[in-house]
């Protein structure tokens, strides 16, 4: 999962919704909810070591040819420890990762997420906010959230009414 940081100006005015340049008219909104999405520390953790094995196990035997070889053992050093420099590099993104709040929303169709941001006070806030003002549409509110776009993720397509299977594409 990987995202990227910004401000979005959130209104709530005459009877609409504005996140950004998405409208929800608030007579449309069926159903809202909060939800925390967890970075999985622990799942980081674990292919992080099952990788660190592996690569001292191939660091041995790079050392171990430096004694045939000294330019293909000395290779094989250096790719093992490039390797392992970004697989913790890898780990410490994960761990330091914050944990995202989000706002769904549901109009008429499947629940959409219209916010997520690291900011569970301000969420909240404005959340109690759109509560109020689905019963007073009068109500004008004016938010800067900051906000993560979120990217990544399976294409998934499907051609027909019985297939099963994805497609991944980078």
């Amino acid at each position: 999962m990987a995202y990227t940081r910004g401000i979005t100006d959130v209104h709530i005015s005459k009877g609409a919704l504005w996140i950004g340049s998405d409208t929800y008219p608030l007579r449309n909104i069926a159903h809202t909810s909060l939800r925390e999405l967890h970075p999985d520390r622990n799942a980081a953790r674990s292919r992080f070591v099952r990788r660190l094995i592996a690569k001292v196990f191939l660091l041995l035997f790079g050392l171990g040819l430096l004694q045939a070889s000294a330019l293909l053992g000395g290779i094989v050093v250096l790719v093992v420890v490039a390797a392992g420099i970004r697989d913790y590099l890898e780990l410490q993104r994960v761990l330091n990762a914050p944990v995202l709040y989000v706002l769904q929303i549901t109009t008429s169709g499947t629940p959409k997420t219209a916010l997520t941001t690291d900011d569970r006070n301000g969420l909240e806030q404005m959340f109690r906010q759109l509560m109020e003002a689905m019963d007073n549409p009068d109500i004008q509110v004016h938010y800067q959230m900051p906000t993560y776009n979120i990217t990544g993720g399976d294409h998934i397509y499907q051609f027909g009414d019985s297939n099963t299977g994805k497609v991944v594409t980078p």
